[in-house]
């Protein structure tokens, strides 16, 4: 239902109105005379009973609506007025400190002259006194004070100096405020170190770090290292800082050899990386100086695939049994270039995890140790398996399945953070071809890379999902 208040000088024009504003199907509620002639109140939809109500409510509305603008056009003329008297007492202040700038830089320049001319100021100063009494003194105006403000001639040089230097001052402070902008933007502070803060060149790299996928302590730390204000060269700085907290490891297995366990957890790719290595290691020193231990005696067939290794490599394989001594088999092997032992991938619920564990440890330090890091996991997964097997002494570590990865930063945090070198780098399956020795270098610039790639993908995905997203309907139903 719709109702409204019309008042008119007689009915005739009151219904002429009704008519127009409401069409022919209003019904006059009510209809009275007032001092401003004749006031009708119609409505369309109108139901006697129901509509009561909410006749009265929308009136009541209507009543309040119309007092509220008559307090405003009540109110408008003196909030004018007090704007008006604000804007001439902040004209005569500006005006009053331009006269008081004026007369400074009047006293400046006069100093100057005189100076130039070789006259003393006391000479300057009095030559006024003496002047007859009788001449009466010439007092300036606030007029005559202000003309040479308003009209400044080319020929002071004082003024024109002080122009430019106030132009630089104000050059100053433009800067300063745009980066007190940038800085509130950007972090209030380090996301590891509240009382640290940040620049906006800094939070930018921040940023970028993440993008890389960098666990946020690491990046932290490389961002409060930025000291460049280029985005550019700051970002070159972040490079080639994450390629030197890299750590890389100096010995090269395939050359020198030793006695090498691969430990991680299930499927990161530890034994067919010990085929990659038994297999590289024959190509070069033959079969004869290599020997293969597995400690994996818990799973049904779970060494097959080293047995596979073993017989087309020529090589000879030892199983550990459950309650064997590792350190007793290590002895028997001394006389091997290289002795690649095989742990069991086991879950740190696992009752036999800590025996594996312990043996691992007792072997001692002439066994080393390397953690194999799969690249395809999330960085809170390898972040575990580095404190689970911490105990045991690790030297090392390995990077596997990197055709197979879409972000290095994980497994680069990891090395950078635990101090932990990187051994080995495998990407893919082919033995004995896929594995390489790192390089810092060649990680970081991959890593970008990949950084580059997931965000053009994700832009374009987007793209066409705003597109195939059907227009917005604007039209008010």
């Amino acid at each position: 239902m719709k109702a409204k208040r019309f008042t008119a000088a007689n009915m005739q024009t009151a219904l002429r109105l009704v008519s127009q504003e409401l069409g022919p199907d209003a019904v006059i509620v009510s209809s009275r005379k007032t001092a401003e002639g004749m006031e009708v109140v119609a409505a369309l939809d109108y139901h006697s009973q129901s509509a009561a109500p909410e006749l009265e409510r929308q009136l009541q509305l209507q009543q309040e609506l119309e007092q509220a603008k008559t307090r405003q056009q009540q109110r408008a003329p003196a909030r004018t007025e007090q704007r008006a008297a604000r804007l001439q007492q902040a004209r005569e202040a500006d005006v009053g400190s331009q006269a008081s700038l004026a007369k400074v830089l009047r006293g400046f320049k006069n100093d100057q002259l005189t100076s130039a001319a070789g006259k003393p100021r006391a000479a300057a100063v009095a030559q006024p006194q003496s002047q007859p009494q009788s001449q009466p003194r010439r007092v300036a105006s606030p007029v005559q004070e202000k003309r040479p403000l308003a009209r400044p001639q080319p020929a002071a040089v004082s003024e024109v100096n002080d122009t430019g230097l106030y132009n630089h001052a104000l050059e100053q402070m433009q800067g300063q405020l745009r980066e007190l902008k940038d800085w509130m933007v950007s972090h209030n502070g380090s996301p590891w170190d509240t009382r640290r803060p940040l620049t906006w060149q800094q939070s930018q790299m921040w940023a970028r770090c993440q993008d890389l996928g960098l666990e946020p302590a690491w990046a932290d730390d490389i961002a409060a290292r930025v000291t460049s204000s280029d985005l550019d060269q700051a970002w070159q700085q972040v490079l080639t800082m994450l390629q030197d907290d890299i750590p890389v490891a100096s010995t090269q297995v395939l050359e020198r050899g030793g006695m090498v366990a691969l430990v991680g957890p299930t499927g990161a790719g530890k034994t067919t990386t010990i085929g990659k290595i038994a297999a590289q290691f024959v190509m070069r020193h033959g079969a004869g100086s290599v020997a293969l231990v597995t400690l994996d005696n818990y799973r049904v067939a779970a060494h097959d695939q080293l047995r596979s290794f073993s017989r087309i490599l020529g090589v000879p394989l030892h199983v550990l049994p459950v309650q064997g001594d590792l350190n007793k088999l290590l002895d028997t092997l001394k006389d091997k270039k290289l002795v690649l032992v095989d742990s069991a991938g086991l879950s740190s619920r696992d009752q036999h995890f800590d025996v594996q564990l312990a043996m691992l440890k007792q072997a001692g330090s002439r066994l080393k140790k390397l953690l194999v890091l799969p690249l395809t996991s999330q960085g809170r997964c390898l972040q575990e398996n580095y404190e689970l097997f911490k105990p045991a002494g690790l030297s090392g570590c390995v990077f596997t399945k990197l055709d197979e990865c879409f972000s290095l930063g994980a497994a680069m945090s990891v090395a950078a953070l635990t101090r932990l070198p990187v051994t080995l780098v495998t990407d893919g399956p082919h033995i004995p071809d896929d594995i390489h020795y790192p390089e810092a270098a060649k990680l970081v610039r991959l890593a970008e890379q990949m950084a580059r790639m997931a965000r053009t993908r994700w832009q374009a995905a987007t793209a066409m999902t705003e597109r195939s997203r059907p227009a917005a309907n604007t039209e008010y139903k």
